[in-house]
């Protein structure tokens, strides 16, 4: 500031002089002698005045070259460049502006007119965040690894509208890995696409690697490990119960995961387990479904499992089953019982469709249809 401040002293003066020596042509058109060391020099006022302000000139832009010179060659373009940074630092904001706000060319024509402002490889990045998902270009191997990181994190944007297809998308995570290995949005992002492809076995590794380097949290991660789990039994029978157990150890209360494994064990002849595995996930998990699956394989024998379930405590699935076990073993008076108090505190869908079905049996119509009625309301 302080030298654009004399810079601006040194031109007013010019300008006041040149003025001056323009209105009195007289006076800058007087002689002016002057003597010294024997010499002697004759001049007009007026050149005299012009020659002495060249010569300053000179003498402070020698100054600053040598200034210049001696602090290295990137202060000597620092030192001649006069002018310009305020107005390429105005189009650089101006050009910010238009991409927050998806202005115009979203920046780019001003973003090349602010170089020196900030480095290439920044106006780079700038220039590639204002390219959408789907039109974003695979980056070379040999391009900036923050521009093929930048690059692959915008086609690859979840939220995107338009997304680029599924190879494409990879083949832009694997250059983002390759330049950064260790990138945790890269690896998340690869674990997902794996999903969305159905690569089960990739998918379950890569999400089981997120998940134990921290990247991603238990409660988000187990759920996906558990799918890939499940449908990879799915895909490989062979390898089916490891992977149903793998899935079972991420999510022990999920029932999807439990019917699986539960009939997993009867496929296996091994019936009790499967018994085991349902009663007890019934007594902790209001589960519908396991409760059904449970009254299949239990139905065989009713009356020995219901003095088995009798004094258990448990869920309101768990009362179910065991009216529907005692109304299986003609039980009738002790079922309708167990199934009205059900009904009073959890009037749910597939109660009311109990106790319609057994009226059904009975032949009381009327009240059948009612009951049904009121399953359908549920």
């Amino acid at each position: 500031m302080r030298l654009k401040f004399r810079l601006l002293i040194a031109f007013l003066l010019t300008i006041v002089l040149t003025s001056l020596l323009a209105l009195f042509p007289d006076i800058a058109l007087q002689t002016l002698r002057i003597e010294a060391f024997g010499w002697q020099f004759e001049t007009r006022q007026g050149a005299f005045v012009v020659s002495l302000l060249l010569i300053f000139g000179v003498l402070w832009l020698i100054q600053r070259l040598l200034s210049a010179l001696v602090a290295g060659p990137g202060q000597l373009w620092q030192t001649l460049r006069m002018g310009g940074k305020k107005r390429r630092e105005q189009r650089l904001r101006d050009g910010i502006a238009q991409w927050l706000d998806m202005r115009g060319d979203y920046g780019k024509r001003t973003f090349k007119k602010s170089r020196g402002i900030i480095p290439d490889w920044a106006i780079a990045l700038l220039q590639t965040s204002t390219i959408s998902a789907s039109d974003q270009t695979l980056a070379a191997s040999d391009d900036d690894s923050l521009l093929i990181a930048l690059s692959a994190r915008i086609a690859t944007d979840p939220e995107a509208k338009s997304k680029p297809d599924i190879a494409t998308r990879k083949a832009h995570l694997e250059a983002w890995l390759k330049s950064q290995p260790n990138s945790p949005l890269a690896l998340i992002r690869m674990a997902d696409l794996a999903v969305e492809e159905q690569d089960w076995k990739h998918a379950a590794e890569r999400l089981e690697s997120i998940w134990k380097h921290g990247y991603r949290s238990a409660s988000r991660a187990k759920p996906q490990m558990a799918q890939a789990w499940l449908a990879l039994a799915k895909q490989e029978p062979k390898h089916g119960m490891e992977y149903l157990r793998k899935a079972y150890r991420m999510q022990p209360a999920d029932s999807h995961v439990v019917l699986a494994l539960g009939y997993a064990h009867i496929e296996e002849n091994n019936r009790k387990a499967a018994e085991k595995l349902w009663l007890g996930h019934l007594q902790q998990h209001d589960d519908r479904a396991v409760a059904s699956a449970a009254f299949e394989i239990l139905n065989t024998d009713a009356l020995a499992a219901f003095r088995k379930l009798e004094k258990q405590q448990g869920t309101a699935a768990l009362q179910w089953l065991r009216a529907r076990l005692a109304h299986a073993g003609k039980l009738d008076g002790l079922a309708e019982e167990a199934l009205t108090s059900l009904l009073e505190t959890n009037p749910c869908r597939e109660f009311w469709r109990t106790q319609a079905d057994w009226l059904a049996q009975k032949e009381q119509w009327q009240e059948a249809m009612q009951a049904y009625q009121k399953a359908l309301d549920c």
